[in-house]
């Protein structure tokens, strides 16, 4: 009775809110991937929203507008991770053709296509940072702010998106980089060596080394990779906070 209540007083900023909610969950890493049971991603957002409706202000001079800005925001905030997820995820498939391992690719469910085995590792690895440094408190935070904001500058916000997509493929080659300089290197040693004993198939020889190699530099490396994925988050941390302000 008293969430009818709830809802019912607050029911012409239920449905703006909500939007935006369910917007912003749906590119979130992991809670909006097609894993994720249906029910458990409208749970997340009428509870979220119930939460959010007696501290927020709805502007609602045009009910329109009120829906439209809300799309908005919310593709915006979840977009902004899902461009860092994205370039763990190309990082991670580099990785998988570079070792050989591209021809045991797998199903992805969160981007809904095939990728390298890496991928599933990476995915879980990101997961876990972006729980453990409460980067998922920084999007609920932004959410917040959204509602203060007097007008919604949508050039600023477009071109707030555009340049943190523009970390993408650095972002991903700083994660590749040192597994994939190994395997360059290998490549390129193997070739000589190929051409110095051209009876020896010398490129078959060479595919249990780039894997050996590769999970090991892989591990060594590991730590290398974890901070630069953590700068990445806090750095989305801080994009996201500078366009909802």
């Amino acid at each position: 009775m008293e969430l009818y209540n709830l809802i019912n007083t607050y029911a012409e900023k239920f449905i703006p809110i909500f939007i935006r909610v369910s917007v912003m969950l749906a590119f979130i890493p992991f809670i909006g991937a097609k894993t994720t049971p249906v029910m458990v991603r409208l749970g997340l957002s009428v509870a979220l929203t119930l939460l959010l409706l007696p501290v927020v202000e709805v502007k609602m001079d045009s009910p329109v507008k009120a829906i439209y800005e809300a799309f908005f925001i919310g593709t915006a905030i979840g977009l902004a991770a899902r461009i860092i997820l994205g370039a763990i995820e190309m990082a991670a498939q580099w990785m998988s053709i570079e070792m050989g391992l591209g021809v045991a690719a797998i199903f992805n469910p969160q981007f809904g296509e095939v990728l390298g085995p890496l991928s599933l590792f990476y995915s879980l690895a990101s997961m876990g940072i972006f729980f453990i440094f409460d980067i998922h408190h920084y999007f609920i935070e932004a959410l917040v702010r959204s509602f203060d904001m007097t007008s919604i500058h949508y050039n600023g916000i477009f071109d707030s998106i555009i340049k943190l997509n523009s970390l993408l493929f650095p972002l991903a080659f700083k994660i590749a980089a040192p597994v994939m300089l190994v395997q360059v290197l290998v490549n390129l040693g193997m070739g000589f060596l190929s051409r110095a004993i051209p009876q020896a198939n010398i490129f078959i020889i060479s595919f249990p080394l780039l894997i050996f190699l590769g999970v090991f530099f892989l591990v060594v490396s590991m730590p290398f990779m974890i901070a630069v994925m953590a700068k990445a988050f806090i750095h989305l941390k801080d994009a996201i906070m500078v366009f909802t302000r």
